[in-house]
C-alpha cells in the first residue's frame, strides 16, 4: 500500500519518463513490499520555496502500513535524496521527506480496507 507523493518546483519537461518506474522499483526493494501495491505521485511545476529560495527543491511524503520507523526512514531518505539529485538535479539539502505510518483500517482499496 505504500504511497509516495513528491512535490517539486522542477518543470514537468525535466522529469524523465523513467523516473516513476525507477522510484517504484527502488522503493519496493527498500521496503520489501510488492511493486504492484506502490502508488507514486509526482507533482512538478509547483510554486515552492525552500529557505526563502525558489531554486529546485522537493517535499516528499511517504505513507505506509508498516515499514515506517527511525532506522527504515534513514534508508528511504537516502534513497529519495540520491534519486532526486541524480534524476532531477535537486540538491539533497533542498529536500524534505516526511513519513507517515497508517493503520490498515484507515486505507481503502478495491471496495474494502486493508484491515
Amino acid at each position: 500500500m505504500p504511497k509516495l507523493i513528491v512535490n517539486t518546483n522542477i518543470s514537468k519537461d525535466k522529469v524523465p519518463e523513467s523516473f516513476t518506474g525507477e522510484l517504484t522499483q527502488q522503493l519496493s526493494k527498500a521496503m520489501g513490499k510488492p511493486a504492484q501495491y506502490l502508488a507514486i505521485q509526482i507533482s512538478p511545476d509547483q510554486l515552492m520555496s525552500f529557505g526563502g529560495s525558489t531554486d529546485p527543491c522537493a517535499m516528499c511524503f511517504l505513507y505506509s502500513i508498516g515499514k515506517i520507523g527511525e532506522q527504515e526512514n534513514k534508508v528511504y531518505s537516502k534513497l529519495f535524496c540520491d534519486l532526486l539529485n541524480k534524476q532531477l538535479k535537486i540538491p539533497s539539502d533542498r529536500i524534505y521527506v516526511s513519513f507517515f505510518e497508517i493503520s490498515a483500517g484507515n486505507v481503502g482499496w478495491n471496495t474494502a480496507t486493508f484491515a
